[in-house]
C-alpha cells in the first residue's frame, strides 16, 4: 500500500514538473517588421526581451527584419548583433566594390580611371541593370556570419525556428522562405527592386518582402505560434515637398506597399512596439543612425514593459536558453575546395587565385579575400561560398555566377596639362573566348592618345598581351631657370609582353616594344641655341619589368607600397647600339593614425648610354597628373617639364592630413642628377617643396598644389579635377 502511495505522488510530482516545461507554454513569436535601416531599431527591442526573459520560439521578419531575425535564430544575442551592425562598414557592405588591392591589374585601372560605366549587350546596345548593387559584399558576410549552417537547412531546426518572406518578382506572389541557403534566403528578403539586383532563389527571381507582406505575423501565426510580438518600423506617407531625394522615394514605395497588410496583421499581435523613427529612412547606413535607432528601439520596448510583464505573469514564461553552437567558430580547418556555378575560366586558374592552401586553417576574413580575388577580376556578378562538414573538417564550396560583359567607360579631366581631356573606352572581358580582354580607348584633349589592348589567357600559361600605343603632346620643356621652348612629338608604339603573377600582390613579365618618334624634344642646349628641324627615331626595346601595389587607394591611400622597376635594353639604328635603361619608382604610405600618414616616395632612371636619342633622356613633370610620358620623375617645385641629367633620382618625405572628404598634404623632395654616374662631385642637387589640398570627389580627386625649389626660385602651380589617366 505504502509503495503504491510513492508511486502516485511520484507520478503526480512528474506531471508538475512535465507540465512546467516550455513545451507545455504558448509558443512566443517576435516579428520584425522591414524598413532598411529603420530595422536597426529591432536590435533594442530584442535586447530588452532578453532583460525580460521573454522566451522566444519562433523569429519572422521581412527584409531588414529577415536580417536581424535570421541572425538572432541561429544563436546571436542582441549584444552580439548590435556589435556588428556598429562595427559594419556599411557604405562597403551595401555596394559592390572591393579592396583595390584585391582587385586584378586592369580592374584596378578601370577603376582609378573612368566615373561611369555603361554595360552593353552583344548587339552594342545599352542594357539597364537589373539593380544598383549586385549585394556581392553584403552577400559575403551572410556566409560569413551563417558558415556554421548547413547549407540546405530546414530553419525550423533553429535554435530559434525562423521563416522570411520575399516577392517572386514574376508573378508578384508572396514566398515563404524556411528552408535552404540561409544568406541567398536573407538577401532574397531584403534586395529593395531598383537598388539591389533580384535574387535567384529555387528557381525563382525574388526581391523585398516588403513588397507583399512588410508585417508577416500571419506567418508567424501559421508557424504555431499563440503570442505575437510585433516590432512594427512602418511610417507615415511623405507629403509631396518631402520627397526630395532617392531615399524618400524608396522610403515612399516601401511605406505605400506595407499599408496593404498592416492593418490586418495588427490584429494578431498580443503586443504591438513601434520605435521612434522620425528623422531616419531606409538609408540611414551610418555609425550614429545605428546606435540612435537601437536606442530608440530600447526605449519602445521598455515603454510597453508592463505589458511585456503581464503577459509573462499570465502564462508563467520563463527565459530560454538558446544554444550558440552555430556560431562559435570563428575559424575552420578546411581540407578541401570545390567551384560550382557558371565559370569558364580553367579551374586551376580560378584555384591558384584563391591562394589557400589546403588542408589550412583559414578565418572569414582570409576566405572573403580569396573570394574577392576571383571577384576582382571582373568576370563574375557574384562570388560567394558555403562550408560543408566532411570527413575531417570542412569543405569550402565556392559559387559563381560568371558574367561576360562589355562596357562603356568615362572619364574626365580639367588640369594644368591638358585642360579638358575626356577619356572614352570600350572594354570586352569574355574569357570564354581565346582573347579574354580587349580594350580601346581614346583621350580626346590637346594632348590626344589612343591605345589598344588584347590580352590572351591559356592555361598553365602566362598571360600574353599586345598594347599598341599612339600619342600627340605639346609641353613646355625648362633647359634651365631662363630658357623653355615649346616641343612637338608624335610617338606611337607596339609593345607585345607577357606576364605571371608570382606573390600576392606581385607581377613580373618581360617583352619587346617597337617605337616611332617624330618631333622636336631636347634636353640640352647647344651653342645657345636650339635646332627645331623635325627629327624621327625607330627604337627597338626589350625589357623586364617587376611590379609590387598593395595600396588601398590609388590616390588617397592610407597604407601600403607601389613599387615599379624595368631594366630595357634600347636599339636604334642597329643592334650595333644597346643602350640600358634602369627605371624604377616607389610609393610607400605610412599610417601613423587614422587621420595622417606618412608619405616616403622614391623615383630614379639610370641612362646608360652617351648615344641615346633625346627623347629617351631624363625630364622631371611636377605633379603625377602632369606626366607626359610614363618614365617621367614627379618633382615638386620645378614646372612641367623640366630637364635633368642621365641619371636622375628624386626622394620624397612627406605628411598628409585627412579631414573627412579633404587632405592636405605637406612635402619636401630632393632631386639629384649628372650626365656620368660615377663623377659624384658633379651631381647638381635640387630642393624642392610642395603644398597640397585636395578633396575626394565623386568624380576624382578635386587638387591644388604650390611647390617652390631652390633651382627655379619661382612658385610653381598646378591643379587637377578628375582622375589621372
Amino acid at each position: 500500500m505504502k509503495r503504491a502511495f510513492l508511486i502516485i505522488v511520484l507520478l503526480a510530482i512528474g506531471f508538475r514538473i512535465c507540465s512546467s516545461q516550455p513545451s507545455d507554454r504558448p509558443k512566443v513569436a517576435v516579428v520584425l517588421s522591414g524598413g532598411g535601416a529603420k530595422g536597426f531599431s529591432h536590435i533594442g527591442v530584442l535586447k530588452v526581451l532578453e532583460e525580460e526573459g521573454i522566451p522566444i520560439d519562433i523569429i519572422v521578419g521581412t527584409s531588414m527584419g529577415s536580417l536581424i531575425g535570421g541572425l538572432y535564430s541561429i544563436g546571436y544575442s542582441a549584444d552580439e548583433i548590435r556589435d556588428l551592425s556598429h562595427n559594419a562598414n556599411w557604405s562597403e557592405l551595401l555596394s559592390d566594390r572591393i579592396p583595390r588591392k584585391e582587385l586584378d591589374q586592369y580592374s584596378r585601372i578601370e577603376r582609378q580611371r573612368y566615373m561611369l560605366s555603361i554595360p552593353l549587350t552583344k548587339g552594342i546596345k545599352y542594357v539597364m541593370p537589373k539593380g544598383i548593387i549586385r549585394g556581392q559584399n553584403v552577400i559575403n558576410l551572410f556566409c560569413g556570419l551563417t558558415a556554421n549552417v548547413p547549407a540546405n537547412a530546414n530553419f525550423n531546426d533553429f535554435p530559434v525556428s525562423f521563416a522570411c518572406v520575399s516577392t517572386d518578382l514574376e508573378t508578384g506572389e508572396e514566398v515563404l522562405l524556411n528552408s535552404g541557403f540561409l544568406p541567398t534566403a536573407l538577401f532574397s528578403s531584403m534586395a529593395i527592386p531598383g537598388v539591389f539586383e533580384p535574387s535567384e532563389y529555387k528557381g525563382r527571381l525574388l526581391v523585398d518582402g516588403g513588397i507583399v507582406n512588410n508585417f508577416p505575423t500571419d506567418v508567424a501565426r501559421k508557424m504555431g505560434a499563440d503570442i505575437i510580438i510585433g516590432v512594427d518600423i512602418s511610417a507615415k506617407l511623405h507629403e509631396a515637398e518631402e520627397i526630395k531625394s532617392i531615399s524618400e522615394v524608396v522610403d515612399q514605395l516601401i511605406n505605400y506597399f506595407t499599408l496593404r497588410k498592416n492593418f490586418e496583421n495588427r490584429k494578431l499581435c498580443d503586443i504591438i512596439i513601434k520605435p521612434d523613427i522620425e528623422g531616419y529612412g531606409t538609408s540611414s547606413f551610418y555609425t550614429s543612425a545605428v546606435d540612435t535607432l537601437i536606442n530608440r528601439g530600447m526605449k519602445a520596448a521598455r515603454e510597453s514593459v508592463g505589458e511585456i510583464r503581464s503577459l509573462k505573469a499570465k502564462y508563467n514564461l520563463q527565459p530560454k536558453q538558446i544554444t550558440d553552437s552555430l556560431i562559435t567558430q570563428n575559424d575552420w580547418k578546411i581540407n578541401k575546395i570545390s567551384i560550382t556555378g557558371k565559370y569558364s575560366m580553367p579551374e586551376n586558374f580560378l584555384r591558384e587565385g584563391l591562394e589557400l592552401d589546403v588542408p589550412g586553417k583559414y578565418s572569414y576574413n582570409e576566405i572573403k579575400k580569396a573570394i574577392n580575388n576571383l571577384y576582382g577580376t571582373g568576370s563574375f556578378k557574384r562570388a560567394y561560398f558555403n562550408l560543408e562538414d566532411n570527413y575531417s573538417g570542412k569543405r569550402l564550396n565556392i559559387m559563381l555566377d560568371e558574367k561576360k560583359k562589355m562596357d562603356v567607360n568615362v572619364g574626365m579631366r580639367l588640369n594644368t596639362r591638358s585642360a579638358v581631356s575626356i577619356l572614352l573606352n570600350l572594354t570586352r572581358k569574355d574569357y570564354t573566348k581565346t582573347f579574354g580582354l580587349l580594350s580601346l580607348t581614346a583621350d580626346i584633349s590637346s594632348n590626344p592618345r589612343l591605345n589598344f589592348l588584347v590580352e590572351l589567357d591559356k592555361k598553365n600559361f602566362p598571360k600574353l598581351a599586345l598594347m599598341i600605343d599612339g600619342m600627340y603632346a605639346n609641353p613646355i620643356v625648362h633647359l634651365n631657370r631662363d630658357y623653355s621652348y615649346p616641343a612637338e612629338i608624335f610617338a606611337g608604339s607596339a609593345k607585345l609582353y607577357s606576364y605571371q603573377r608570382i606573390f600576392q600582390y606581385a607581377i613580373i613579365g618581360g617583352g619587346i616594344k617597337q617605337e616611332f618618334y617624330r618631333g622636336k624634344l631636347y634636353n640640352s642646349i647647344s651653342d645657345s641655341s636650339l635646332s627645331y628641324a623635325s627629327k624621327e627615331k625607330s627604337i627597338t626595346d626589350f625589357m623586364v619589368f617587376y611590379k609590387y601595389d598593395n595600396l588601398d587607394d590609388y590616390y588617397f591611400p592610407k597604407k601600403g607600397t607601389e613599387l615599379y622597376s624595368e631594366v630595357s635594353l634600347s636599339q636604334h639604328g642597329s643592334f650595333s647600339h644597346v643602350d640600358p635603361i634602369v627605371f624604377f619608382k616607389m610609393r610607400n604610405v605610412i599610417k601613423l593614425n587614422s587621420s595622417s600618414a606618412l608619405l616616403l616616395n622614391l623615383h630614379g632612371r639610370s641612362v646608360l648610354s652617351d648615344n641615346i636619342p633625346e627623347y629617351l633622356n631624363n625630364f622631371t613633370a611636377g605633379h603625377d597628373y602632369e606626366i607626359a610620358f610614363d618614365p617621367h620623375l614627379p618633382f615638386y617645385g620645378l614646372p612641367a617639364i623640366w630637364s635633368t641629367g642621365k641619371y636622375s633620382y628624386v626622394g620624397l618625405a612627406g605628411v598628409r592630413i585627412n579631414i573627412k572628404r579633404n587632405y592636405i598634404t605637406l612635402l619636401g623632395n630632393y632631386l639629384v642628377h649628372n650626365n656620368k654616374f660615377n663623377h659624384f662631385n658633379d651631381y647638381e642637387a635640387i630642393m624642392g617643396y610642395g603644398l597640397t589640398y585636395a578633396y575626394k570627389s565623386a568624380m576624382g580627386p578635386v587638387e591644388l598644389t604650390v611647390g617652390y625649389s631652390d633651382r627655379y626660385k619661382k612658385p610653381t602651380l598646378s591643379a587637377n579635377l578628375g582622375f589621372w589617366f
